[in-house]
């Protein structure tokens, strides 16, 4: 789903960078889904930057996919700029533990939209990483991070940008 609207059931949303403090909100559901999900992962993508050059007569037209332990969704796409500051960001419930993150940048065309390679992995253009929202520690890249670090991750295939982001968990 796209846009600044909650899915369904309404764990997983794309609110603007300002909102981010009234997170708990907007958040409504059963009292036993209430108790198991008492944390929320925050992902925020401050930066992406295209490394080379997209299409022949366009620049990038930037959207993220982000999921979190198994809800995706998609940021609306910011047109014909190779270097964008959204401030995007993805929040979902969960329960405490480890959690799988997918983090994809597309390029939006006319038909389709591409996956922008942000992995320095050959072969791998995604960021799959998981969330241990006891320790607040994010793990699967070469170097573990503690939650609030800015990740800085840039692809070297065709296509390829640089994506900066932090993740953060927040007891509700």
């Amino acid at each position: 789903m796209t846009g600044f609207s909650s899915l369904p059931r309404g764990l997983t949303r794309l609110v603007p960078a300002a909102a981010v403090a009234a997170l708990s909100l907007g958040i409504a559901g059963s009292s036993a889904m209430a108790q198991s999900a008492n944390q929320e992962i925050i992902i925020t993508i401050s930066r992406v930057k295209a490394v080379d050059k997209f299409d022949n007569f366009s620049k990038a037209d930037f959207l993220a996919r982000v999921t979190i332990a198994g809800d995706t969704i998609s940021t609306k796409s910011i047109k014909q700029r190779d270097d964008i500051k959204p401030d995007w960001v993805v929040a979902k419930r969960v329960a405490a533990g480890r959690h799988a993150v997918k983090l994809a940048i597309l390029d939006q065309d006319l038909t389709k939209a591409d996956s922008v390679d942000i992995n320095r992995l050959d072969g791998k253009r995604d960021l799959d990483f998981t969330i241990d929202t006891r320790r607040c520690r994010i793990e699967g890249f070469a170097s573990t991070y503690k939650c609030g670090q800015t990740i800085v991750r840039a692809g070297k295939e065709k296509k390829a940008s640089e994506v900066t982001f932090k993740v953060e968990v927040k007891k509700r």
